[in-house]
């Protein structure tokens, strides 16, 4: 494996974690405020890889209601980036 390989491999994983995380603390925050998180919810929440979207959707889980909340992540995960 050459240097630059293994660099992007490096940033890669870096990014997936990053992805991951956010994920998981989206379900954290919607269940702290809200109680479980639906399934299909949740594998939407687990299923993306948009750093964006999940970066907007914590801001939701953190922000709005329940209501206003479960309807972006329905909507995003028609839309799923995976």
């Amino acid at each position: 494996m050459t240097t630059q390989t293994t660099q992007q491999l490096i940033e890669q994983l870096i990014e997936q974690g990053r992805t991951q995380g956010i994920a998981q603390a989206t379900i954290s925050l919607y269940e702290a405020r809200f109680g479980s998180m639906p399934p299909a919810l949740r594998s939407a929440v687990e299923a993306m890889r948009d750093l964006p979207t999940l970066q907007r959707w914590i801001l939701l889980a953190g922000t709005r209601k329940r209501e206003e909340v479960d309807d972006a992540l329905s909507a995003g995960s028609a839309g799923r980036s995976s």
